[in-house]
Order: structure tokens, then C-alpha cells, then sequence
């Protein structure tokens, strides 16, 4: 949509043709109408109803549910629902977490993504702040989630943001050195759907395609970042990152900077070996308590920890950022200042220009 503002014009103020002119410059947020929500589920009966139905609140322009053949009567369940917006798929064999989330990808028409996982929900007039906060450079924005806990009804917060920031999406990698994966989960996130990539490879289970999705959307453009208020998410012992295990979330962790190191775009390595620097420390954790307790087998731990590395060797020329990501981290404490931790990165960039 496009609107003018004649008062900013300095051409030839006060003829028709200079309005017309104005008014193709200035543009405006996008509608709700032009995103396709994205519900994938895995055996959630009992929580999938909550997501739909938030969606179906909002003014998307479609829904598509994609049911990992759950067996559970999700499909029987979501028929009860009469609104055009809503499409729901069973898929002809169990994909798993992240390929059920490429299968929704392939059934959206809008030019953008907002997933929405089963666990998870839309807050009143949350794709509305979405929605408002695009403009034509911005490909991915993100809301700090409100986590409840589905059992206690104990409300939680991750991050502190007071208010809307626009960054950079490579100044958002930056920052996630030191906050660690700060887009969270899809459900956190809207993305343009050019900037999404289809790879198989990237949507496969033993990578963490969650952080690959929110990478490659900061390295297209600009980036985002909403207080709480427009997603909400349900806290719960099935969740995917609680029950991955020692070995999954080993196997994740270096696979997932191994795929963007081989990517062609420089920011994407360079992110990639700064990403698996970072987290050697955690990735050498991680090998050791899975194989003193049995989850990985010991060449497979020492395999992984020794890529690791591998990958991270890119990294040498950036001690001094990793020392400083380093320190964040074990003084850093939740809910984590977003707003803050920007500062403080221009803060650093200001001395060192200076």
C-alpha cells in the first residue's frame, strides 16, 4: 500500500502531479492479508486448538496446518473449524520436526511466513504489531516471546526489550554471539518468504533449522525486534530442545554451522565460524557429560568436538569479540537486556573507530 505526505514534497509544491509523484515514495506497513500462517503439529491434540484459533483471530490471509500423520485425531479435530483462511494437510508419512515445517513452506501463497508452532500462539493483535513493524529493507521480525508454563500457568521472560528496535541484520549476528540464539524458535519470528530458503538440507532434523531460518533472513536485510506482547509460548517437558538429548543437540549444534560455512555468502561463514567459536566450550560440555553417560559414543563425541573446532578456525582473527562474547555470557543473566546489549556492542564499535 502505498500513501503520499505533500508537505515533504520539494518539487513543484502545489500541483497535482507533484502529489502523484510524492505519493509513490512513501511506503507503508504491510496488512495481515499479505501472511500466511504456518502451523505445523506432531501428536498436540490437546494444544494445536489454541494456535488455530489465535490465528483464526487475526486477519491472515491463510492457515495452513500440517500434520505429521499424529494419528492422535488432529485432523478430525481441526474439521470442526469453518473459515476459508484454514487448510489443513496430513502428510503421507511421518516427516519429522523440521521437514514438517519445509511440507507447510510448500503449501503457502503469501509473501510472508509466520509460523506458528503447535505449542505455541498468537496474542491479541500480534500479527497486526507484526505486520506494522515491515518495511521494504526488513526481512524478518521478531516478538520477545511471553512463556507460560503450561502445567503452573508461571509466566516467564527470556529477554527485556521496552521497545521496538530496528538493527542491522549482521549487527544481529553480532549480538548473537553474545546473547546466544536470540530469534528463538520460527514461533518468535515473521519472515519474508523470498528470504527463506527451500533446501532440503536446511530443514533437516539433526540441524537446527530454527537458527538457519532466522540466519539467513538477518543476512538479506534488516532485522526487527518487538517487546512482548505479540507471541505467546507454551512451556512444557515435550518440547523438542527439552527431550533432544546429549548426542542431538551435539550432532545440531556443529552440523548447523557446518551447513552455513558452506554456503556462498560470505556473512553466512563468517557467522558460521564465529557461531561454532563461540560455542566450542559448550560443544566440548556437552561430548564429555553425553559420553560419561553413555549417549555418545566416544569417536562420534571426539569426532564432533574435533570439526567443531575445524569449523571454528576461521574465528582467530576475532578473539578479542570472542573474549568479549565469552564474558557477556557468564555475567549475563535472565531476562537478558536486549536493548542494552546493542549499546554496549556500538558502544565498542564507536572506541575502536575512534
Amino acid at each position: 500500500m502505498r500513501h503520499r505526505n505533500p508537505r515533504r514534497y520539494r518539487g513543484h509544491a502545489g500541483t497535482k502531479t507533484a502529489l502523484i509523484l510524492k505519493q509513490e515514495l512513501i511506503i507503508m506497513p504491510i496488512s495481515e492479508q499479505d501472511i500466511s500462517i504456518l502451523i505445523p503439529t506432531y501428536r498436540y491434540r490437546d494444544k494445536v486448538c489454541r494456535a488455530v484459533e489465535s490465528a483464526l483471530s487475526s486477519g491472515a490471509g491463510e492457515i495452513v496446518v500440517t500434520d505429521d500423520r499424529s494419528g492422535d485425531g488432529t485432523v478430525e479435530l481441526l474439521a470442526r473449524y469453518d473459515d476459508p483462511r484454514l487448510r489443513v494437510y496430513e502428510n503421507a508419512t511421518n516427516l519429522g520436526l523440521w521437514e514438517n515445517h519445509l511440507a507447510a513452506l510448500g503449501h503457502a501463497t503469501r509473501p510472508w511466513i509466520k509460523f506458528i508452532q503447535a505449542d505455541d500462539y498468537l496474542l491479541p493483535d500480534g500479527l497486526a504489531a507484526y505486520a506494522a513493524a515491515v518495511d521494504p529493507e526488513v526481512t524478518a521480525v521478531w516478538s520477545c516471546p511471553v512463556v507460560t508454563d503450561d502445567e503452573t500457568g508461571a509466566v516467564m521472560q527470556y529477554h527485556h526489550l521496552a521497545e521496538q528496535l530496528r538493527v542491522q541484520g549482521e549487527v544481529l549476528l553480532d549480538a548473537c554471539l553474545y546473547l546466544g540464539w536470540l530469534l528463538g524458535s520460527p514461533s518468535h519470528m515473521m519472515v519474508r518468504a523470498a528470504a527463506i530458503t527451500r533446501d532440503p538440507a536446511a530443514w533437516a532434523t539433526d540441524i537446527s533449522a530454527d537458527l538457519v531460518l532466522g540466519v539467513l533472513a538477518a543476512a538479506q536485510g534488516a532485522v526487527v525486534l518487538l517487546p512482548p506482547g505479540a507471541i505467546g509460548q507454551g512451556a512444557h517437558t515435550r518440547q523438542d530442545a527439552k527431550t533432544q538429548g546429549y548426542r542431538r543437540g551435539l550432532t545440531r549444534m556443529v552440523s548447523t554451522s557446518a551447513y552455513l560455512n558452506a554456503r556462498p555468502e560470505p556473512i553466512l561463514r563468517r557467522f558460521a565460524t564465529r557461531w561454532a567459536a563461540v560455542n566450542g566450550p559448550m560443544a566440548l560440555r556437552t561430548a564429555l557429560i553425553g559420553t560419561l553417560r553413555g549417549h555418545i559414543p566416544l569417536v562420534e563425541a571426539v569426532h564432533r568436538v574435533f570439526q567443531n573446532r575445524a569449523l571454528a578456525r576461521g574465528a582467530r582473527a576475532d578473539q578479542a569479540l570472542l573474549q568479549c562474547a565469552w564474558a557477556y555470557r557468564r555475567e549475563a543473566r535472565a531476562p537478558l537486556d536486549v536493548a542494552a546489549l546493542f549499546q554496549r556492542l556500538q558502544t565498542a564499535d564507536d572506541s575502536l573507530g575512534a
